[in-house]
């Protein structure tokens, strides 16, 4: 056939698959947070949460709040644990909604390779979801891996012989894991392969509660006026002979006419990113051995900004 020629071509046709019918989620949501005596719950899960509870996004007649961990505390020994984290700084102007909120988490201890564990897990789930008079499997059950990624199999694998929904009448299983998501390529792929056997692609979302956080919040405050913006700079960034030091959040660059022509390699000889901690691991030691701060930090806490 010579250039500049069509032709048509006969395939077989597509196959016919049955799309099902949209089944609206009318069950009750359980948001189940596993790793919840950790740091990184009690400083950033909880805390969101508390957010969403507060902007009405979680609601106290529809959802409830599981933890899960090897501490054997009570449910009021991990509320007592995080109160003064939900709301730092506004614990007294927004008391009665912390009160609230901290009444819709219920603490189970438990392994997190072992049956018994999981098994009451889900049994105080189930007892939930029926006090809510919610069809079995309408309900939906999301569980947040606040945990090191070496344990994410183990867990995976509890979760998925012990905590499923039941059937599929529009509700539904997810899971959500944080970062580091291994600590190289090869253990990457290996955590991917693993948590892939067990669960649906749809059902699994990889997170990191810092990257994109700047790019976000930039997206957010430029939707405000640019004049109430000229100004709006940290008294912690300290410029000094040519260089910029940045200590905290990077300020609004494209959005600032001040900042906005000056902020360029012909203005700026150098960098330079210091991070500091006013604390030591707290409880963080086993995490930091095998994984290392450098990991957990650098290339998103401190390199995207």
């Amino acid at each position: 056939m010579g250039l500049g020629q069509w032709s048509c071509e006969q395939r077989a046709p597509i196959k016919n698959e049955t799309v099902s019918e949209f089944v609206p989620e009318t069950g009750c949501l359980s948001i189940i947070v596993l790793g919840a005596s950790g740091d990184l719950a009690k400083k950033k899960t909880f805390p969101a949460l508390f957010h969403l509870y507060r902007q009405g996004f979680i609601q106290s007649h529809d959802v409830h709040i599981f933890g899960y961990a090897r501490t054997k505390i009570s449910d009021s020994d991990l509320r007592d644990r995080i109160r003064g984290y939900v709301c730092k700084g506004c614990e007294h102007t927004h008391e009665e909604d912390v009160t609230q909120f901290l009444q819709l988490i219920k603490y189970v201890a438990g392994a997190y390779d072992t049956e018994e564990g999981f098994r009451l897990l889900d049994k105080a789930i189930s007892e939930y979801e029926l006090s809510k008079n919610t069809t079995e499997g309408s309900s939906r059950r999301l569980f947040y891996l606040a945990l090191p990624p070496s344990v994410y199999p183990p867990v995976c694998k509890m979760i998925k012989s012990y905590c499923m929904n039941k059937s599929d009448l529009g509700g539904w299983t997810r899971i959500v894991v944080e970062k580091p998501f291994g600590k190289d390529l090869a253990s990457t792929e290996e955590l991917r392969a693993q948590i892939g056997e067990l669960f649906d692609e749809p059902q699994i979302y990889r997170i990191d509660h810092y990257l994109g956080k700047e790019l976000v919040q930039n997206l957010v405050i430029t939707t405000l006026k640019i004049p109430e913006l000229s100004f709006k700079i940290s008294s912690k960034k300290i410029f000094s002979n040519n260089s910029l030091l940045i200590n905290e959040q990077m300020v609004l660059r494209f959005a600032n006419r001040f900042f906005l022509p000056l902020w360029n390699c012909d203005n700026i000889s150098n960098i330079q990113i210091v991070f500091r901690e006013d604390f030591g691991t707290e409880g963080r030691g086993g995490y930091f051995d095998q994984y290392g701060i450098i990991r957990d930090i650098i290339q998103n806490h401190l390199l995207q900004r």
